[in-house]
């Protein structure tokens, strides 16, 4: 069945060039045209749609409106955001409902990879509930802590920008929303952006101040909620998981590009247990519960109690977020290495084997489930006979070495 694609603003001539632009997708995608919100929701009524592209600046229903209702309405609809406007009050009430935003002038190749980049998603992650309920996530849950202390160096006269940067790295939720706004084509960056200091510098204290304390980028984590959810020890983790798969990039020879990517792979590679808990309450609480008392590893709770796993919803989020594919599939696969088949990203196996390995040298309980070294995968993907190695390097990681 072909993909239908809604693109909408209030400038026919503009549609009529989207038109033209897009007419060797004729036959792939069926695509729809609406001059403005209003009409654009009229055929929504009538026409479910993949896709949602729109303009920001709109008269009577602007862009951000328009992406809002299409949210509480369609919620699993993808929703991107094109415009040639970089009025930074609209950049900032489009970071909540649009997924990804992308800018005037747009080339057709630029437009439709980014299109059909969020389409491969869904033949992906094909669980239907599941995707309605990431695709409405606007913001993560961060630390209430935190939070507290984010916001009060930000009011703060004598803010620092090293400081705004070190503390939003302590949290796995702020590091991600900060990231997959920094790395947006609203601010044209030369270059991914990794670490949280360079995107405070990079987005200025001003822009980070009015979408923290106007714009509501963070929502705080409720851990009453969840009892044995260890949010700092989740964040402490992934950190050390980032080093470790970082460490192992460089050592098995990758470029800068790759190891950059198996380092911001490794950071994020657990935000799914954070969309898990904050989506499905009641079976998250019992996901915790039996990990505790069946002595199972949260993949094997997840996947019991809820038929999904946090691999598969936090990939499905970065994905929709625009993070790259060696990220997304990092994510995906950080349990699984074998499961995407010859040649994966190198984020891949590394993550995995990172993630696996901190868990057997930092060990946080003797009696929590193991989460071993899949050598069967590993064999398979051309890494057999890596696992000392790179065992070592993680020990060096930890003792405060950066194996390089």
């Amino acid at each position: 069945m072909r993909r239908r694609i809604l693109f909408v603003d209030d400038e026919p001539q503009l549609l009529g060039g989207l038109r033209r632009m897009l007419w060797d997708k004729r036959d792939v995608w069926d695509m729809h045209f609406a001059e403005g919100g209003a009409q654009a929701l009229a055929l929504l009524e009538t026409t479910p749609v993949d896709v949602v592209v729109s303009d920001v600046r709109m008269p009577g229903m602007d862009g951000p409106e328009f992406l809002e209702a299409v949210r509480q309405r369609w919620p699993g609809t993808i929703r991107l955001i094109l415009s040639g406007h970089s009025d930074r009050d609209f950049i900032f009430r489009s970071v909540k409902p649009a997924h990804q935003f992308l800018s005037k002038p747009c080339s057709p190749r630029e437009l439709t990879t980014a299109i059909d980049r969020v389409l491969r998603l869904a033949d992906i992650f094909t669980d239907e509930r599941v995707r309605d309920a990431v695709a409405r996530v606007e913001t993560l849950p961060v630390l209430p802590s935190v939070f507290a202390e984010l916001t009060e160096e930000l009011r703060s006269s004598n803010a620092s920008v090293n400081t705004i940067g070190d503390i939003l790295a302590r949290d796995v939720g702020m590091a991600t929303g900060l990231l997959r706004l920094v790395n947006s084509s609203f601010f044209g960056m030369p270059q991914r952006v990794t670490s949280t200091r360079q995107a405070v510098t990079l987005l200025g204290l001003e822009t980070i101040r009015a979408l923290v304390l106007a714009h509501g980028l963070f929502s705080r984590f409720d851990a009453d909620r969840y009892p044995g959810f260890g949010l700092g020890r989740l964040w402490d983790h992934s950190l050390r998981v980032a080093r470790m798969a970082k460490v192992l990039a460089a050592l098995e020879g990758a470029d800068k590009v790759e190891k950059e990517a198996c380092f911001m792979a490794g950071m994020v590679h657990d935000v799914g247990k954070l969309m898990l808990a904050e989506l499905f309450e009641a079976e998250y609480r019992a996901v915790l519960a039996a990990t505790q008392a069946r002595n199972v590893t949260p993949l094997e709770a997840e996947e019991g109690i809820l038929a999904v796993s946090h691999a598969a919803v936090g990939a499905y989020l970065l994905g929709l977020w625009g993070f790259e594919e060696a990220v997304v599939f990092g994510v995906a696969g950080h349990h699984r290495p074998g499961t995407f088949g010859d040649g994966p990203p190198l984020a891949i196996p590394l993550v995995h084997a990172a993630n696996a390995l901190d868990h057997e040298l930092v060990v946080i309980h003797g009696s929590y489930a193991p989460h071993p070294l899949d050598t069967v995968a590993l064999d398979a993907l051309g890494y057999g006979g890596r696992a000392e190695a790179w065992r070592e390097a993680c020990r060096d990681v930890l003792q405060g070495g950066d194996g390089e």
